[in-house]
């Protein structure tokens, strides 16, 4: 508790006429106190920040940023490791019919990280190792192993480092298993690297409160008492916490025990095909009648907006549902499919249901959005906006090594509705389909007279100037071989930005390649 409270320290002094108190909680009390609104703000392992996001609303404010030898990275993950004198443990595959020792269930680095890894080379930890026990703490897990108490196990990242820097073991006698490398990831690591403990909201917590809680902690020097005392160079914009939530889709842990189960016979999963395609028919039959039914009435509709209010529910309900069951269906026969080529057919059938799903809902959505003249709109701050849309993709820019260049300077006050978030979703997804491995995307906000003008600039291919006065209409695109969409996404971003009564454009990159996508909003 004792090095939190540096940090508590730094943001009352941050933010005038407030004070943070620390509280340490363990597991259960967590979610009593959670239950019972008695924190704000909280600090977690990214399993335990899924659980209060899903069940409890809770919000991400920033993700711990770590550092090793006077360095910052990102993420962590976890060690198998087995004494270096095992020569009958070399590969994961050695480890069935073993002991294996975790830190405990609900240790993300110290036990889920790795489960995931296992689970991906066919190893399941519940059935193929003679024991698996838990240590509780990381270090008891290490020098279990290495006093030839168990064969082998997991810990987090770091864990080994920080006992060989403090003397506690040589390094030497440790043989790290599944041993895998990453750019600018320090450590000894055998799994994916998942997103930092973050700190976090509940929902409970007002955004002006959030607001200026995050703004301190993405502003704390590395130099400040409070980074140091945590060992770490200060906090970055709170990462995308997916994968973490797939992780726990994938092994059925906390709120997904009973994900993906279903109790069909033995005949019903053969021919699952058969009968999702039959149920897709009869469906399709069924819209159809629906439509022409609705279609014969539509005279007697004195406002056209109830018909697109219709044919939006129609595209939701009778099309999104089955979709949605033949999605699950496929992703279940995936996992329990063990033949490479059927595995791969369902693959392509899982790929083009997420396509379906995502066309209907697009086209839903433009329909709803048709509809729509008057909305509620308050004051936001458009610059923050921008700030935690442009973060929830922070795994993708990883992935694609593509840098984003963004500051917020000032505030930037605008009378919005929530749907703008999608505008700045939908550029900043595009921007990141077409720009190449390697490039910068920037984000820039300019004050022109009583307006802001929000840009979004890439540096792709471009546009084509005779696409340019059409590419926000509805099913145009430019040519964009091998880029999926469904054409839809800038015409909702124009239908949002006209409701807003603002302005949407866009023009060359003055940089060189690429394009700028930007959007003009009046000032609040």
């Amino acid at each position: 508790m004792g090095q939190w409270t540096p940090t508590a320290e730094y943001l009352s002094s941050s933010i005038p006429n407030t004070t943070f108190e620390v509280i340490p909680l363990d597991y259960d009390e967590f979610f009593f106190v959670i239950n019972n609104e008695g924190i704000d703000f909280f600090y977690s392992n990214p399993m335990v920040y899924v659980e209060m996001a899903r069940i409890y609303g809770a919000g991400r404010i920033a993700t711990f940023q770590p550092m090793w030898e006077n360095s910052s990275y990102d993420g962590f993950g976890g060690v198998i490791l087995t004494r270096a004198d095992r020569d009958d443990i070399n590969s994961l595959q050695d480890m069935k019919g073993k002991s294996f020792m975790a830190v405990s269930e609900e240790s993300f680095g110290g036990f889920l990280a790795a489960a995931g890894e296992l689970q991906h080379q066919g190893i399941n930890y519940n059935n193929d190792f003679n024991e698996l026990t838990f240590g509780k703490t990381h270090d008891n897990v290490v020098l279990a192993i290495l006093n030839g108490d168990i064969d082998a196990g997991t810990v987090r990242t770091g864990t080994l480092e920080k006992m060989a820097l403090e003397g506690r073991i040589n390094i030497e006698d440790i043989k790290v298993l599944n041993q895998k490398e990453y750019e600018n990831f320090p450590l000894l690591v055998s799994t994916d690297i998942y997103p930092e403990w973050m700190f976090g909201k509940t929902a409970s917590t007002s955004e002006d409160i959030s607001n200026k809680v995050s703004i301190a902690l993405l502003s704390m020097p590395s130099n400040s008492n409070a980074a140091i005392t945590l060992g770490s160079s200060g906090w970055s914009v709170p990462a995308s916490y997916s994968p973490v939530d797939n992780l726990m889709k994938e092994l059925r842990v906390s709120l997904y025990v009973d994900y993906g189960k279903v109790s069909p016979t033995q005949a019903i999963i053969q021919y699952w095909y058969i009968l999702a395609l039959m149920a897709m028919l009869f469906v399709i039959f069924e819209v159809h009648s629906r439509w022409m039914v609705e279609k014969a009435k539509k005279v007697k509709l004195e406002d056209s907006n109830e018909l697109k209010d219709l044919f939006a529910d129609i595209m939701r309900h009778d099309l999104l549902n089955p979709a949605s069951i033949v999605k699950g269906f496929s992703d279940v026969l995936y996992m329990k499919e063990t033949d490479g080529e059927k595995k791969e057919t369902l693959k392509i059938i899982s790929e083009q249901t997420d396509h379906l799903i995502s066309m209907i809902g697009s086209a839903a959505k433009l329909a709803k959005l048709e509809s729509y003249e008057e909305m509620e709109f308050v004051t936001n701050d458009v610059g923050l906006i921008l700030w935690h849309v442009a973060d929830s993709f922070s795994s993708e820019f990883r992935k694609k090594d593509i840098k984003l260049d963004f500051e917020l300077e000032r505030e930037y006050p605008s009378r919005t509705n929530d749907v703008i978030e999608d505008v700045f979703s939908n550029l900043i997804s595009n921007a990141l389909k077409y720009s190449p491995s390697g490039s910068t995307i920037r984000l820039d906000i300019a004050e022109i007279g009583k307006k802001w003008k929000i840009m979004v600039a890439d540096e792709g291919d471009g546009i084509p100037d005779e696409a340019k006065p059409y590419i926000f209409e509805r099913f145009k695109r430019a040519d964009k071989k091998g880029i999926k969409g469904t054409g839809l996404g800038l015409a909702i971003v124009k239908r949002i930005v006209d409701i807003h009564k603002g302005a949407v454009g866009v023009e060359d990159n003055p940089q060189g390649k690429g394009s700028i996508f930007w959007v003009m909003l009046d000032k609040a």
